[in-house]
């Protein structure tokens, strides 16, 4: 378990745990000032894409929060635990991680000068029980780019862990022509949403 910076922060009423081992939604509590800890979910991704295959895109995303903040709240049962889950899309095609430089350049050239979605949701649970769930999405379309353009920017940021091959919130921003809804989606989490929600349930507060 690891935890937030704790300067100049809000502290939740309740013990606060994201269950999600991804740099940049745990980057954005911390920017919206929350305490948290963070708690890797153990579950099993890919049998559960399996499973729900069949469903659109946004419901996907919130099922897979959901998987997630359910594991992690099981072993915490007075925690809130928050979920969440990234997918980018082009075309009915899903673009998975790349996990390699290679393959983030064939990511890459395949979204460049074209439109695409990021999807992404976001769950509250507490002792196992869902208190809010939500989905969101945006569409963005990539500038049309060089090859020695992607090369130069995978071998800067090196995005093999990213849902479309890219991080929107440093150097990524600068390959799109155009994004239609929130930079905190197309980065893999509403966070309005969820600090409203989580406002509304009492957990935070700046009292």
């Amino acid at each position: 378990m690891s935890r937030s910076n704790e300067s100049a922060k809000i502290q939740p009423k309740v013990s606060l745990i994201l269950a999600s081992g991804s740099e940049s939604r745990k980057l954005m509590l911390e920017e919206a000032g929350i305490i948290f800890d963070v708690i890797v979910s153990p579950t099993d991704e890919e049998a559960i894409k399996d499973k729900i295959s069949n469903l659109p895109f946004s419901q996907q995303v919130v099922h897979l929060a959901k998987a997630k903040a359910e594991s992690v709240s099981n072993q915490n049962p007075e925690s809130i635990v928050i979920g969440g889950d990234q997918m980018c899309v082009l075309d009915d095609t899903l673009l998975h991680k790349p996990g390699s430089k290679d393959k983030a350049i064939k990511s890459l050239k395949l979204l460049s000068n074209q439109k695409h979605c990021q999807h992404s949701g976001v769950c509250i649970y507490k002792n196992n029980e869902c208190l809010w769930e939500y989905s969101e999405t945006v569409e963005l379309k990539m500038n049309n780019l060089t090859e020695k353009e992607i090369a130069n920017y995978v071998d800067i940021e090196n995005p093999i862990n990213a849902a479309g091959a890219y991080k929107f919130e440093s150097l990524g921003c600068n390959l799109f022509s155009y994004v239609n809804g929130s930079s905190h989606t197309v980065r893999g989490m509403p966070l309005l949403p969820l600090l409203n929600a989580l406002r509304d349930l009492k957990i935070i507060d700046l009292e």
